[in-house]
């Protein structure tokens, strides 16, 4: 029988490494008191290689943190530690908010995780971050409505994109710590001028 065991331990130790630089930089910017446990895999799936370049995170409650990777996609070592730093950024949010439960604390959570790691890896790729301006809009016009509802949206490029343009408008000189305080109506506004600027 022929099988193929992924990640290699050679493609997993370099996924660590990368991840630790990472988080190591978002730990010296902004500490996070709880403990914090990652668990980094292989993935197969197409949508995270053909859109976020073989690299893709979720965050949950307390802490937990799952770091995908396909080692097969070209310019995978580019993007984990970005995206290390962004799903850093997601549990330094939900440390600081009592409870995740609606769309606009989630586009708050991405945001945060987008803005440190612009700051924890400036000049790596964020491959979460669309920048389609009709793409952008479109996805604003159908959050907007539904920034009370307690499903998770859909993460894609567009989403990236507007948490990007959203953090910029509520925390302009990247101080994260402002956003823990914001409230629907808030991003709300945030996103409204945000968006108008990029068309």
């Amino acid at each position: 029988m022929s099988y193929d065991l992924r990640p290699t331990e050679r493609e997993l130790s370099e996924a660590r490494a990368l991840a630790t630089v990472a988080l190591d930089a978002c730990e010296r910017e902004y500490p996070i008191e709880s403990p914090l446990s990652i668990a980094i895999g292989w993935t197969d799936d197409a949508g995270v290689a053909e859109e976020f370049g073989g690299v893709s995170g979720t965050t949950y409650p307390g802490g937990e943190v799952e770091l995908a990777f396909n080692a097969g996609v070209e310019g995978w070592a580019d993007r984990l530690g970005p995206e290390a730093a962004r799903l850093y950024g997601e549990a330094w949010y939900r440390e600081r908010v009592e409870r995740v439960a609606f769309r606009w604390q989630r586009l708050l959570a991405f945001a945060a995780g987008d803005r440190l790691a612009a700051r924890a890896v400036p000049d790596a790729p964020r491959p979460w971050r669309g920048d389609d301006p009709d793409a952008l809009d479109a996805r604003w016009t159908a959050l907007r409505e539904t920034l009370g509802s307690s499903e998770p949206p859909v993460i894609d490029r567009a989403f990236g994109g507007v948490a990007a343009a959203v953090v910029e408008e509520l925390a302009p000189e990247g101080d994260l710590s402002a956003l823990a305080g914001l409230t629907r109506t808030d991003v709300r506004e945030a996103g409204d001028a945000a968006l108008r600027e990029l068309r």
